[in-house]
């Protein structure tokens, strides 16, 4: 429930800034900047931090008791400390240097000024995804659930008093940019009465040389590595549309070798990637990253109690469950994408050709769906066995086939071009992985996956022809009319398209649509 709150308050903090700044070099430049630290906030706030250090702190508690898991902990929130300390400050300093030393455009000098005020947000996020897996482990989802919830109200407030800080969309940013480092620290805040409640209390215990406290280290960057391998896609892309748009007012080429090249993308490229990746990540959020957080501490302790049977059993469940939403999912972000846009988004700043831009990249972006939710679930499975280095290699290959098909496809899909490279190297990515598990651990895709995908598939079907034929009865509006018709024409054929998924589903008998229609009965 909050995740899914959390997500509601993104699409608001969304809708308010595409109605403030649309899709220009301002923001542009603030999605490029923001990506920097939200990589890291990605990366150890919805897993790689705890992917390493929570297989190790489960063992310390279950073999060693609470009171020396807890010394353990506190020598890595020291190590942590300093870590992530220094590298705010080396950051700092490169982005207010950098500029000074190279002569650059408008767009990447904002990009470098964004940067100095958002980057130490890296600092507090890392040692809330440190509290987070520390509650995590002892069971605890709530407080880390609410972390996300305090970062938009945050955001949400400093937008909406955005237009009173400045009279330019360069000038207004700045508070959108301040907000995003307050909200850093408030998350941190928040989570310290629920560690005292526990009774975790934070000391400095610089033991570098504690065995364990080696084995987390030297396992936290094949981690970040192997599980950002989706976010690092996403800030390649980000980088490569900010770097091949034609700057706004400015030439409309560029030279390379003494040839002159006009630019594949022009101005809000970028901006246009994020609207549409900020809608991506609303199923990704509320079910992919969420079922993850969950089975990880069940594999991991599935793991050290070497009780297989029960691995495998959660690794099948784990794969039926993000077959039986995502590919729904990715059926219906496609079909209602317009409807989508023009309720959240079309409006003031955000004009017809930023819809028709942001429509073309949620199309491709949407066919890797369940991909994205199917890896923040199987790199899990490997961490869980200590094999983080796996994962590294396959991202490798992976990250190589996204950069190829980016510079190859933007000079016929534009900003579309990045979307669809993300999406096929995502599928790339988790089709290999769960081939090298099933290999290594002698997994067998049991036959009732295949079952469960054929009536997911049916079910889909049902609904994705169901939404369209429900759909077509609206005229388009184009970015016209109050927002009751537009909820009118996004809602009416979604629910239409979920009764018709629900339907098909008990009609199949589908053990996973009665499993979360029974969940949901017990909660009611």
């Amino acid at each position: 429930m909050c995740t899914l709150l959390s997500r509601i308050l993104g699409l608001i903090r969304d809708m308010v800034c595409a109605s403030i700044f649309g899709t220009g070099m301002v923001w542009d430049a603030f999605t490029v900047a923001f990506k920097i630290p939200n990589l890291f906030r990605r990366l150890f706030g919805e897993g790689a931090f705890s992917a390493a250090f929570i297989p190790i702190f489960t063992e310390h508690i279950e073999k060693r008791g609470r009171a020396e898991a807890l010394a353990f902990a506190n020598i890595i929130a020291t190590a942590l400390v300093i870590i992530v300390g220094s590298i705010v400050l080396v950051g700092e300093g490169a982005f207010f240097t950098i500029p000074k030393i190279f002569q650059m455009q408008e767009k990447w000098q904002l990009v470098f000024k964004l940067l100095i005020i958002m980057f130490p947000y890296v600092f507090f996020v890392c040692l809330v995804a440190f509290m987070a897996a520390v509650l995590n482990t002892f069971h605890h989802f709530l407080m880390p659930a609410l972390s996300p919830i305090a970062m938009n109200v945050c955001w949400i407030l400093g937008a909406v008093l955005a237009p009173y800080t400045g009279k330019t969309l360069e000038k207004m940013i700045y508070a959108v940019a301040i907000s995003t480092f307050l909200s850093g620290l408030v998350q941190m805040v928040i989570h310290l009465p629920t560690l005292r409640k526990q009774e975790i209390i934070y000391r400095f215990i610089p033991q570098f040389s504690h065995p364990d406290f080696k084995a987390v280290m030297s396992r936290m960057a094949p981690v970040v590595f192997g599980l950002g391998i989706v976010q690092l896609n996403v800030l390649i892309d980000s980088i490569t549309a900010i770097g091949f748009s034609a700057p706004q007012g400015g030439w409309d080429h560029f030279t390379i070798l003494g040839i002159n090249v006009s630019f594949p993308m022009k101005a809000g490229a970028a901006s246009v990637l994020y609207y549409s990746d900020r809608l991506i990540q609303f199923p990704l959020g509320v079910f992919g990253i969420a079922m993850a957080t969950v089975v990880f501490p069940l594999f991991s302790t599935h793991v050290v109690r070497e009780d297989w049977n029960n691995f495998y059993t959660t690794f099948n469940k784990a794969l039926k469950f993000i077959l039986f939403i995502g590919i729904p999912a990715s059926l219906g972000m496609i079909i209602l994408r317009d409807p989508i846009i023009d309720l959240l988004y079309r409006r003031n700043q955000f004009n017809a050709e930023s819809a028709y831009r942001t429509s073309r990249v949620i199309l491709l972006y949407a066919v890797g769906i369940w991909a994205y939710c199917g890896l923040h679930v199987i790199i899990r499975a490997f961490y869980s066995l200590k094999d983080t280095v796996t994962p590294v290699k396959v991202g490798i290959v992976c990250i190589g086939i996204h950069i190829v098909l980016n510079l190859s496809l933007i000079w016929v899909l534009q900003e579309g071009g990045l979307a669809l490279s993300t999406a096929i190297s995502a599928i790339a990515h988790i089709i290999i992985l769960t081939v090298i598990l099933q290999k290594r651990l002698r997994i067998k895709i049991e036959k009732t996956v295949a079952v469960s995908l054929l009536k997911t598939v049916i079910a889909s079907t049902v609904m994705a022809i169901t939404c369209w034929f429900v759909l077509q009865r609206f005229s388009p509006i184009n970015g016209e009319g109050g927002i009751s018709l537009k909820a009118a024409r996004l809602f009416v054929p979604m629910i239409s398209a979920l009764a018709a998924f629900a339907a098909t589903s008990y009609a199949l008998k589908s053990e996973e649509f009665r499993y979360l229609a029974s969940k949901s009965l017990k909660k009611t």
